[in-house]
């Protein structure tokens, strides 16, 4: 049997229990149900970190997980009021992005921070996403879903990270168009029709 002491017990406490060490199990038994009231007790006063083992079965809850999400979302835009500077423009308000894959001469960490510091949000899945910041083509099952999916006006951008970069570097959000990965060859716009 394993007892942690707390730093600051009782030395009679810490007398008697070095004497119970040494005797048997129901010795030590009977002792530690004696001191159970006694304030520097440190099973029932302990204010030692507790340890909860999992190989036994005993699990502890952390609280309910239901509220993870609001939790995560409370404690995500507290970091991003902490982390907005007057002088960085928000020029990307309303983009929800999702970072897949590689990101050339950058790392996903530091592209989220300049998203986020932008007034962007950066998305864990792709679903809800308004842009794909990627550097490389995408695979072909998500290329086939992007450009066949029933709903035109959700589909993302998918963009180079050059795209965010430059959108703060002019302190407005640039036109997706030539920063696009994904060309959709079927839908014309008014611009390619006139360069011809």
């Amino acid at each position: 049997m394993l007892i942690f002491l707390s730093p600051n017990i009782h030395p009679r406490i810490s007398t008697r229990l070095t004497r119970a060490r040494n005797a048997t199990n129901g010795t030590l038994t009977k002792f530690l149900l004696s001191t159970l009231s006694d304030e520097s007790n440190p099973i029932t006063r302990s204010d030692s970190v507790h340890v909860f083992s999992t190989a036994t079965g005993h699990q502890v809850s952390e609280g309910s997980r239901r509220r993870h999400p609001e939790d995560r979302a409370k404690k995500i835009n507290v970091q991003r009021a902490e982390a907005a500077t007057p002088e960085q423009p928000q020029v990307l308000v309303n983009v929800r992005c999702y970072i897949n894959g590689f990101l050339a001469d950058t790392t996903d960490l530091e592209m989220k921070r300049v998203i986020v510091s932008a007034g962007g949000t950066v998305l864990p899945v792709a679903s809800n996403a308004t842009h794909i910041i990627t550097s490389q083509p995408l695979s072909a099952s998500k290329t086939q879903h992007f450009l066949t999916a029933k709903s035109r006006s959700r589909v993302p951008y998918v963009v180079r990270p050059e795209w965010v970069t430059d959108s703060i570097e002019a302190g407005k959000r640039r036109s997706e168009r030539q920063y696009l990965i994904i060309k959709n060859a079927g839908a014309k716009n008014v611009f390619d029709m006139l360069q011809r």
